[in-house]
């Protein structure tokens, strides 16, 4: 065939009873277990050491590499089992120009006459094949199913009987929510895009007049006629934003089902819950496959790993700075922290941090970069991380999903605050004017009061060992043996224990309590934040 997402159809000789003599089973790719799954669906980046002594510029393209990265887990080996089952039972019982297809036809066809849709009675509707995908955004519902239908062909052509097969359907509910006419406007525009010479949306849809349920007894047979294998509704939590049509199309979505034999996949995020709700005998339906929720990533601990163990241990290995920092349980947990195990958070964040090392000349991924990152780039998501993080069911009811972050954004937002700043201490020796005040208003930064930093600045530059302001900096921080000094007390004045502190993981200001004679710089040095010096010089 010309179009090269329509392949002619290769029949293979089925086990399994019920799926022997199907055309449309039999031309379908064959099922693949666990490890030829992992290896199909695995999405890892072109990564070699030495691209970390690349120039920025390039370096900035490898990590955006990091949008497409994917760790198959047992969640996504069981959904692909799970659509691979429901379109081949779904095709059980539907074979070409068999009595039963005739059948659906003069059916469609009656009810067409009658002005009807799917006159199907409640008694009528029962827990058959379709199912539902719901789960926190972020989790790559759509991503994987999109992945697993790529293997699939879009159209089987079949020359034998002159049909055209659509082993699946993926339709995305708009964000103002959807009508019965605008459902059944997409299938006849996604049909147009698959198929050769289809015309169906100038023939049944875009001017026309035709009332909501002939247009969807069109777009039934536009599913019958081409043996839709799946009807993917994606983003079904977009109904409620259309109260007045959500019911109608959950009972007709149900109807056309049971009627054409067609599975349904309702794929969605929390809100979806309430949709599906809207009418039991759906909810009921839609839970039919058993098809898990798909929560955050669930942590376990170094000596009982789990999915988040799994993943980030994977996801470490691909750092571009040119000074990569070991996996450490510190940072890993300070990564899950902040984004609550969404695999679509993690990924962003830990690219953010590295566009930010790279930009801002540290090189390295460090506790407070990750906190400092996370506090800048994940703003627009706080709310619902931090409502998750605290498990606060009322709160995650009010927030609304989260918001959609393009990871190209995100580069580009480090980039454009960060361009053109790159350490600007670097070049400011002790001779220079502007020496101390670089070195205090770091040091300031880091919990001194102005005194003490400019007289540590000032000592520092006095001793004329420093190369610049980034080692005068580290070495204010190592002649400083504890922090702060306390104010003195007055005559008479009983001496208080200060109340202890706790700060969040990444908090600079952990540094400042400790072992009596250890110093700042130790301490900062055993958090991982020694190195952020330079980016408080550039801010």
């Amino acid at each position: 065939m010309e179009n090269n997402h329509i392949v002619e159809a290769v029949y293979s000789e089925q086990r399994i009873p019920q799926y022997q003599g199907n055309p449309f089973i039999e031309a379908l790719p064959p099922a693949l277990d666990d490890d030829a799954l992992v290896e199909a669906l695995m999405c890892l980046p072109n990564f070699d050491a030495g691209q970390r002594e690349w120039p920025v510029h390039e370096r900035l393209q490898m990590v955006a590499q990091l949008a497409n990265f994917m760790v198959p887990l047992p969640r996504h080996l069981q959904l692909a089992q799970g659509l691979d089952t429901l379109r081949r039972q779904g095709y059980v019982g539907r074979t070409p120009r068999s009595a039963a297809s005739h059948k659906v036809f003069k059916k469609l066809y009656e009810q067409q006459k009658q002005g009807q849709s799917f006159a199907v009675s409640p008694g009528q509707i029962t827990a058959q094949l379709s199912a539902s995908l719901i789960g926190l955004p972020g989790m790559g519902k759509t991503t994987t199913i999109r992945r697993l239908q790529s293997r699939v062909p879009e159209v089987i052509f079949h020359p034998g009987f002159g049909i055209y097969q659509i082993p699946y359907l993926h339709i995305e509910t708009p964000y103002d929510g959807a009508s019965v006419k605008g459902l059944a406007q997409s299938i006849f525009r996604k049909t147009d895009m698959l198929l050769p010479e289809a015309n169906y949306t100038s023939q049944y849809g875009e001017g026309s007049r035709t009332g909501a349920e002939t247009l969807m007894n069109h777009a039934a047979r536009v599913l019958h006629m081409h043996y839709v294998g799946l009807l993917v509704m994606d983003e079904i939590q977009n109904l409620e934003n259309s109260p007045k049509n959500r019911q109608s199309l959950m009972t007709l979505l149900v109807s056309a089902s049971n009627e054409l034999g067609v599975p349904i996949l309702f794929v969605g995020t929390n809100k979806a819950r309430r949709v599906l709700s809207l009418d039991f005998r759906q909810a009921r339906r839609s839970i039919g496959q058993g098809l898990s929720y798909w929560d955050r990533f669930t942590k376990g601990s170094p000596k009982h790993p789990d999915e988040w163990e799994d993943f980030v241990s994977i996801l470490w290995r691909f750092q571009w700075p040119k000074v990569p920092v070991e996996e450490s349980p510190f940072l890993t947990d300070l990564l899950y922290h902040y984004s609550q195990g969404i695999v679509d958070i993690a990924i962003k964040l830990f690219v953010a941090c590295q566009v930010r090392a790279m930009m801002d000349g540290t090189e390295t991924i460090t506790g407070q970069l990750i906190a400092d990152v996370a506090g800048r780039e994940l703003s627009m998501v706080a709310p619902m991380i931090d409502a998750i993080r605290r498990q606060d069911l009322d709160a995650l009811q009010a927030c609304d999903d989260l918001a959609p972050m393009n990871l190209e954004q995100v580069i580009s937002n480090v980039q454009r605050a960060y361009s053109g700043r790159r350490v600007q201490g670097a070049s400011v020796r002790p001779e220079s004017e502007q020496f101390v005040p670089m070195v205090a208003s770091a040091l300031e930064k880091v919990g001194f009061d102005t005194e003490q930093a400019a007289d540590l600045a000032e000592s520092v530059a006095a001793g004329g060992t420093a190369n610049n302001a980034i080692e005068g900096v580290r070495q204010a921080l190592t002649n400083s043996t504890s922090g702060p000094k306390a104010k003195a007390k007055k005559r008479g004045q009983t001496s208080v224990p200060p109340t202890p502190v706790t700060y969040l993981q990444g908090d600079y200001r952990n540094a400042l309590q400790g072992t009596p004679g250890v110093t700042v710089f130790e301490r900062l040095s055993k958090l991982g934040m020694v190195a952020d010096v330079e980016r408080l010089l550039a801010v």
